[in-house]
């Protein structure tokens, strides 16, 4: 019984090993100049909110599968109200739900646009897509 919970302790450990190390080097090798898109959501989000999150991770993973696994594409949910992302709150001037579309050249953020107009097309959700994709492939274009 000792030996198989310390079989098991050791392959827990092994494998938070290498999930860290994958991460750190995956974060390590990610390109001087990339597109990220960050959907900044309230920590309790209303269902419009996490329909927006939704759309907006699916319009960027099904669009740019190859450039988010070459690193040059992003996407990540970030609770803007969460003290841990204050920086990014404070960065992007976020008071409310967004998708920001930020162009990074020479690992800084070069320029970053405001998609406020996932609000008017979350009930259409072919349009959002759309939208999405359009803007993130002019970032990917600069």
């Amino acid at each position: 019984m000792k030996r198989l919970a310390v079989a098991t302790l050791l392959t827990l450990i092994a494998s938070f090993v290498i999930t860290f190390v994958t991460s750190a080097a995956q974060a390590a090798d990610a390109p001087k100049d990339r597109v990220i898109a960050m959907y900044f959501h309230r920590t309790e989000r209303c269902p419009t909110c996490q329909k927006m999150g939704s759309y907006s991770e699916e319009a960027v993973k099904a669009a740019f599968a190859d450039e988010i696994k070459a690193g040059r594409v992003a996407f990540h949910f970030i609770d803007f109200e969460a003290q841990k992302n204050a920086r990014y709150t404070r960065a992007y001037n976020i008071n409310g739900p967004a998708l920001i579309v930020a162009r990074i050249s020479s690992n800084k953020v070069a320029s970053y646009r405001n998609l406020e107009d996932i609000w008017d097309k979350v009930s259409d959700k072919p349009a959002f897509l759309r939208y999405v994709q359009e803007n993130v492939k002019a970032c990917l274009a600069k």
